[in-house]
């Protein structure tokens, strides 16, 4: 409790530091066993609020985000899926190495952190399908192949603010320097053999 009093205590006198976050447009790909799978880079330079965050021993929660939402002109479009994929990074102050986790899986040990952050923001063949929905998922994707344009496929990554600790949370509320995401970006639509679809 007390290293979150001396966090926040010490962000408004940070808050003017900037951060980056730069996302290459990803690439939604439909493989020959009929997956569809995302490629994404992205780039960001961590402020010193977080940078410190993650010293102190508060684990930074990345998400990656896929949409897929039917387009409506008489109403809100209609999310036909949803998908998202947490990456954990956390700094041990013993060993001094940072740590990229999924889940209770370790992915990567590195004394870099813009290692450790590469590998928790670029997405390299994401599946997208749920074994349980693979079949609609298919349709789905047929049809959006077909019309694209009546679809809205998006992709973001972020911060995700709401598995930082309660107090963090509440200073992510009114903080620029917790709101760390990349815009919604249309992925390119590559078929397998067929070219790419904009």
């Amino acid at each position: 409790m007390v290293v979150i009093g001396l966090l926040t205590a010490g962000l408004a006198a940070r808050a003017n530091e900037t951060e980056s976050v730069r996302l290459s447009r990803p690439v939604l790909s439909a493989a020959s066993d009929n997956a569809w799978t995302i490629d994404a880079d992205v780039q960001v330079t961590l402020n010193s609020v977080l940078i410190d965050a993650l010293k102190r021993g508060v684990p930074l929660v990345f998400s990656a985000e896929f949409e897929i939402l039917r387009k409506r002109w008489y109403w809100f479009n209609e999310k036909l899926l949803s998908q998202s994929r947490p990456l954990r990074l956390s700094f041990h102050s013993v060993t001094q190495q940072y740590r990229v986790s999924q889940g209770d899986q370790l992915m990567l040990m590195t004394n870099h952190l813009e290692e450790a952050l590469a590998v928790v923001l670029n997405v390299r063949q994401w599946p997208i399908a749920q074994h349980s929905a693979e079949v609609q998922l298919q349709e789905l994707m047929q049809q959006v192949a077909k019309t694209p344009e009546a679809f809205e496929i998006r992709f973001r990554t972020r911060l995700d603010s709401g598995q930082l600790p309660k107090p963090l949370q509440l200073n992510a509320l009114t903080n620029r320097d917790w709101n760390l995401s990349t815009e919604w970006i249309r992925p390119q639509l590559s078929l397998s053999g067929s070219g790419s679809i904009q």
